[in-house]
C-alpha cells in the first residue's frame, strides 16, 4: 500500500527463548517490530511501532503449567487475566461469556499492546490496516484477540528524555481521556473488537471474519 509515496512494510525483530524447564514464559511469545516505508528509490523511513504477545494456552495446559503464572510473566499481559479468565477455575470468566452472548473457550490468546504511528501518517486508517494484518499473521490458533484502548498521550513519560515521544507529537492529541478512548473504542469497533464493560478492555473472536483491508484503504492504494 502507498501512503504519502512510502509502500508500508511491516519488519519483525528477531527474539530468543531461553531452554529452563517448566518455565512459564515459555508459552508467552513476544513480537516487536516497526512499520517501515519505502521509496521508490529504495529509501526507507520509519513509520510506527508495534508490540504484540501469543499466549499459547494450550501448551501451557498439556504441559501443566499455570496459565496465571504465563499472564502474571509481565504487567502488559497481567492486566488481562481476570477479564479473560474465572481467577478460581481458569474456565472463561463471566464477562467474556456475556460478551459473546453464549458459551466460550479462551484457548489461546493474542493481545496487541501496543501500535504507535508517527504524525505524518496518521489519517489514513493505517493503524487499522496494520492491526488486521498483525491478527492474521500472529492469530493463527487463537480463539481471541485483546486490545486495550488507552490513548498513549495520557502515559506519564518525561518529554525531553524521549526522542520517539517528541516525534510522535503526543503534545498535539486530545488530552480529555473519555473523549479521547471513546474515539479509540469507535475506531476498533470497526474491525470487529467489543468492549467489555468493567474493564478497560476490548476482545473480538477469532471466528469472526475480518473485514476486506479496502473496507479501510479509501484513502491509500493497495
Amino acid at each position: 500500500m502507498l501512503i504519502n509515496g512510502y509502500y508500508i512494510h511491516l519488519r519483525f525483530h528477531g527474539g530468543e527463548a531461553a531452554l529452563e524447564y517448566n518455565d512459564p514464559s515459555h508459552y508467552k511469545y513476544v513480537t516487536e517490530g516497526m512499520v517501515v516505508g519505502i521509496d521508490e528509490t529504495d529509501q526507507t523511513v520509519e513509520v510506527g511501532r508495534f508490540r504484540l504477545s501469543h499466549i499459547d494456552v494450550w501448551a501451557a495446559i498439556n504441559a501443566g503449567t499455570s496459565v496465571f503464572d504465563i499472564f502474571d510473566c509481565a504487567q502488559e499481559t497481567f492486566d488481562y487475566y481476570s477479564a479473560i479468565f474465572d481467577i478460581e477455575t481458569e474456565d472463561p470468566s463471566a464477562e467474556l461469556i456475556h460478551l459473546f452472548k453464549g458459551e466460550v473457550w479462551p484457548g489461546n490468546v493474542l493481545i496487541l499492546d501496543r501500535l504507535e504511528l508517527l504524525p505524518e501518517f496518521r489519517g489514513h486508517n493505517l493503524g487499522l490496516i496494520v492491526m488486521r494484518r498483525l491478527i492474521e499473521r500472529f492469530g493463527a490458533g487463537t480463539s481471541i484477540t485483546a486490545i486495550k484502548p488507552f490513548p498513549l498521550q495520557q502515559e506519564y513519560t518525561d518529554v525531553q528524555t524521549n526522542e520517539w515521544r517528541q516525534k510522535m507529537k503526543f503534545d498535539q492529541l486530545d488530552k480529555n481521556l473519555s473523549r479521547a478512548t471513546a474515539k479509540l473504542k469507535r475506531h476498533y469497533a470497526k474491525l470487529g473488537f467489543k468492549f467489555m464493560k468493567g474493564t478497560p478492555f476490548m476482545f473480538r473472536d477469532s471466528e469472526t471474519a475480518l473485514p476486506a483491508p479496502h473496507k479501510f484503504a479509501a484513502k491509500v492504494r493497495l
